[in-house]
């Protein structure tokens, strides 16, 4: 049995022009052997750089928060050793990034077409090893009515399938928990902070810390990561596709498609960010 914690994640401008606003959502998924030492190891990171108990790791902190205001030039170094920790026991990472400018307008509908690609891949990657896993998400700050809608959208999903792929190997519904109590959730929101500020193209902060991410994606069986453990929304081939964003964030020269029976090259001529976008 493993567990995805999963969070989400909006970039409201982009650098790269043409986009935005992107929404994504992702997480980080843990073996059960190493849920309690990865929540140790993370407990440690907080301890050694002074963060005091029950403040939350969080890739984007509140005004007035201890981390904002006292974790200024350690920050990255703390989130460094958070990402260090993570792959130390041997978490996956998958996060699906929806240009909204692009597919919908409506924050609800763009969640609910990245957690229909999440899903997929993360259902998809368990039947490959045999797995099955639970979902733990973030505790929504709306109240009952806003926490009944978000697991509603999961239990849909899981219940009716998505595009391609029954999840047959998630078990229940969502689990829901407060992040401040759960260092795998504020892990989550870390990476897919992370990632999404990588696809925006708004990379000052998120360059540095995205090389630490970028092995813990899971790979298709072709050996890529585009499209599977990074999926960006709209990567067909739409005239407005995204799909060169893969080269350019990931460094994959291969988009591999159809269990890797079909491959496009990277960049792809005649396509949005054919040549480099923050050239």
């Amino acid at each position: 049995m493993e567990m995805f914690f999963a969070d989400e994640s909006a970039q409201r401008t982009c650098r790269r022009g043409g986009m935005g606003p992107v929404f994504g959502v992702g997480g980080v998924l843990v073996e059960e052997s190493g849920i309690q030492p990865l929540a140790k190891a993370l407990d440690d990171i907080a301890i050694e750089f002074g963060i005091p108990k029950g403040e939350e790791l969080k890739w984007s902190p509140a005004k007035k928060s201890w981390i904002r205001e006292n974790l200024t030039v350690e920050r990255t170094n703390c989130y460094r050793q958070v990402l260090e920790a993570a792959a130390n026991h041997r978490a996956k990472v998958i996060v699906v990034c929806d240009d909204t400018a692009r597919t919908v307008h409506d924050p609800d509908a763009a969640f609910q077409i990245c957690l229909t690609y999440l899903i997929e891949r993360l259902n998809m990657n368990l039947e490959d090893r045999d797995s099955r896993a639970l979902i733990v998400v973030d505790r929504p700050g709306g109240g009952k009515t806003e926490e009944d809608k978000f697991l509603s959208y999961f239990l849909r999903t899981v219940q009716e399938g998505a595009e391609y792929v029954l999840p047959n190997r998630l078990m229940l519904n969502v689990l829901t928990a407060p992040s401040d109590m759960v260092r795998h959730l504020q892990l989550a929101d870390i990476i897919t902070g992370v990632v999404t500020a990588m696809v925006a193209g708004n990379d000052t902060y998120a360059a540095t810390l995205f090389p630490y991410i970028k092995p813990l994606f899971i790979m298709n069986r072709a050996g890529g990561i585009a499209g599977t453990g990074l999926k960006i929304v709209p990567d067909s081939t739409r005239r407005d596709s995204l799909v060169n964003l893969y080269h350019w964030v990931l460094g994959d020269n291969f988009l591999h498609k159809s269990g890797g029976a079909i491959s496009y090259r990277l960049p792809a001529p005649g396509y949005p960010f054919e040549n480099d976008p923050l050239a």
